[in-house]
């Protein structure tokens, strides 16, 4: 067979492979989308404005159902919707009481807001059903630490079982982190279990500078808890450490005599190393073996697509266990709030970093492949997670939705908002003007994101490899 026949046996195998995933993801985009639309549909209705299509997708029409005034259509791109208002363009318009350019500009905003708001309300219930159902996360068992800091100077030992956090009851890693870093006071009193006796530790914390979620540096609260410990869970094929003879389960306890108390410990040592062999100290059984590891130094490319050299001696962490919780509605409201403001916060702050120039779009961006990547592990993970992805994709779809740009809702909003403010409509000129302006920037936008996800699964490198 020819390469040509290769290649497109190997594509058919690809998506056959993947039919289930694709199918999860078109129940995902549609749960999304119909959410978005029902929001502009049902306020329409209640405000009296005639809607004359509800659209699932776009391109031609696979389905299509009219009922009670309204042609109800899945097309046959499931990449977005729309909802077709009677009225709702300027040559059009009659001015007619159920025609949506007939309605004051508060009825008109109220429509278009609606579309995200819905979309927050769906990322709200979504939470607060992962916590009733149950998510699974890190437990509170202290795993690893990281030398010199307060959690381990302060006599923190690996096992510990932490439940409580100044008075407050604590069921997962994060709670604990994010506590801590939001604390205005010095001083962290934990509760914890050790061999099945309760012991309470007051431990000053510290403020580092360090990068957060979104990879920008932040002055924040820390005792110096690690996620993963420094046991040795894999290896890269013929890597300095599968040479050097490590087993999957060996804890490194020490490297070139600094000692190591977790993941980030041995990262950061192995990495600032500069001699051209290490000594490394682990524990193997009980027994403690001394290893001479020579690093690689690797290029890595980071999210923005740069590539960095980095020292490695080629391990992978060991998956630590997590533990899964259930809560009752009230706790879960509560629990699905903070959940829902901080994957806001984090949103904003995301696109503060983008606009200011301070984080890369690269990194911040993400289109359909790099969505179905995510809702792809997501569902193999179970309910939870998919339920967790969904109410995290809605949430950023309503912030995203709300961006002051034509043709998205918030450019709509601004329009209707200068309209508000001057006591009549832009003209037909200036509206026009801004609606190409923005729908070419929402182009170019598109194309980017589909740039970005085709090079994160190095379409682009074997797209360039077949010209060169």
């Amino acid at each position: 067979m020819g390469e040509g026949g290769g290649s497109t046996l190997f594509m058919i195998e690809h998506i056959l492979a993947n039919l289930q995933s694709i199918g999860i993801f078109i129940i995902f985009l549609g749960i999304l989308i119909t959410v978005h639309e029902w929001g502009h549909f049902i306020t329409a209705k209640k405000l009296g404005i005639n809607v004359e299509e509800f659209a699932l997708g776009f391109g031609p029409t696979l389905l299509s159902k009219p009922y009670n005034g309204t042609n109800y259509m899945i097309k046959l791109f499931p990449l977005g919707g729309y909802v077709k208002m009677a009225g709702d363009e300027r040559d059009r318009c009659k001015g007619l009481p159920e025609e949506f350019l007939s309605k004051p500009p508060g009825h008109r905003a109220l429509v278009v807001l609606n579309g995200p708001v819905v979309n927050f309300v769906l990322a709200y219930v979504c939470l607060v059903l992962v916590f009733m159902l149950g998510f699974s996360n890190p437990s509170t068992v202290v795993v690893g630490m990281r030398q010199g800091l307060p959690a381990q100077v302060s006599g923190v030992q690996l096992g510990d079982k932490i439940v409580e956090v100044d008075g407050q009851k604590v069921f997962y890693l994060k709670e604990i982190i994010s506590h801590i870093a939001q604390s205005t006071q010095e001083q962290v009193q934990l509760k914890i279990l050790r061999n099945g006796q309760e012991i309470v530790k007051n431990i000053e914390s510290r403020v580092v500078h360090e990068k957060n979620m979104i990879g920008q540096y932040e002055d924040k609260r820390t005792i110096g808890l690690d996620a993963n410990s420094s046991k040795v869970g894999g290896f890269s094929k013929d890597g300095p450490a599968e040479v050097a003879g490590f087993q999957v389960g060996d804890r490194i306890v020490e490297i070139n005599g600094h000692e190591v108390f977790g993941w980030q410990d041995l990262q950061k040592t192995v990495s600032e190393s500069k001699e051209k062999a290490i000594t490394i100290k682990i524990l193997r059984e009980g027994q403690e073996l001394t290893k001479i590891v020579a690093p690689e130094i690797k290029k890595l490319k980071t999210r923005s697509g740069e590539e960095k050299e980095k020292r490695m001696i080629g391990v992978g962490a060991m998956p630590e266990k997590w533990v899964t919780h259930k809560f009752n509605l009230w706790t879960a409201l509560g629990r699905g709030y903070h959940e829902f403001v901080d994957i806001t916060t984090m949103t904003y702050k995301a696109l503060y970093a983008m606009v200011t120039g301070s984080m890369s779009a690269r990194e911040s961006v993400g289109g359909p492949v790099l969505i179905f990547n995510i809702v792809k592990e997501a569902s193999a993970l179970g309910f939870s997670h998919f339920l967790f992805i969904l109410g995290v994709i809605s949430l950023n779809l309503a912030i995203f939705n709300l961006l002051p740009i034509i043709p998205l809702d918030g450019g709509h909003l601004f329009l209707l908002a200068i309209e508000k403010i001057r006591g009549r409509a832009l003209s037909p000129k200036a509206d026009d003007l801004i609606s190409r302006v923005g729908l070419s920037l929402m182009i170019l936008l598109a194309l980017y994101v589909f740039y970005i996800d085709f090079e994160r699964i190095g379409l682009i490198s074997k797209i360039k490899g077949i010209f060169h």
